[in-house]
């Protein structure tokens, strides 16, 4: 669907979900096995009175940010649109959230390693753990805010905020998928 056919329809506290091209995002998905390597969320701020609809995410390398979404679209990101259908979840308490934490730093490398095997086996063992709940990664990130926000999953679906990957954030029964966004090619004009 072309974004500016659904643009007025995208919600702040809607997610994207990004299916990556790069190696970095192949091997996220091949780790997690989902088709989905990023997650983000909308907000959509206004700037000199004019509004823009922008991606708040915890990305590497840059850690919590808010990015146009448009520039994701122009590079050819693949990004799947999902409308949050949960109407006990506040909106603005999940994008506040979020807000709020721009310019935290992104998980480490260790934390990754502590989310999806140390922690699953110390829990198994009943053994306490700590989380850094300084330091961010998509999933955990976009989880946390949607809990912020009043979202609490079915007993016998929850995962911990910082176990969740990108696909199992396209799972979640808050959100339905709508489908991809892509912009609309203009044509060029020769002289």
């Amino acid at each position: 669907m072309y974004l500016d056919e659904v643009a007025d329809e995208i919600r702040p506290g809607d997610v994207l979900l990004f299916r990556g091209a790069f190696l970095h995002s192949r091997l996220i998905q091949r780790f997690t096995r989902s088709v989905y390597s990023h997650v983000g969320i909308i907000h959509r701020p206004t700037t000199a009175g004019i509004e823009t609809l922008d991606v708040l995410e915890a990305k590497e390398g840059s850690g919590v940010q808010s990015f146009p979404l448009a520039r994701y679209l122009e590079r050819g990101d693949l990004v799947d649109w999902f409308r949050m259908t949960d109407d006990n979840i506040d909106r603005d308490a999940v994008v506040r959230w979020a807000w709020e934490r721009r310019g935290a730093r992104y998980a480490s490398w260790r934390q990754f390693g502590r989310s999806f095997f140390y922690l699953p086996l110390c829990e198994l063992l009943r053994l306490d753990t700590k989380i850094d709940r300084d330091r961010w990664f998509c999933s955990f990130f976009v989880s946390e805010a949607l809990a912020a926000g009043g979202w609490q999953p079915a007993a016998d679906d929850f995962l911990e905020h910082h176990q969740t990957d990108p696909g199992a954030v396209a799972r979640f029964t808050c959100l339905q998928r709508m489908g991809p966004l892509k912009l609309r090619k203009v044509k060029q004009h020769g002289t």
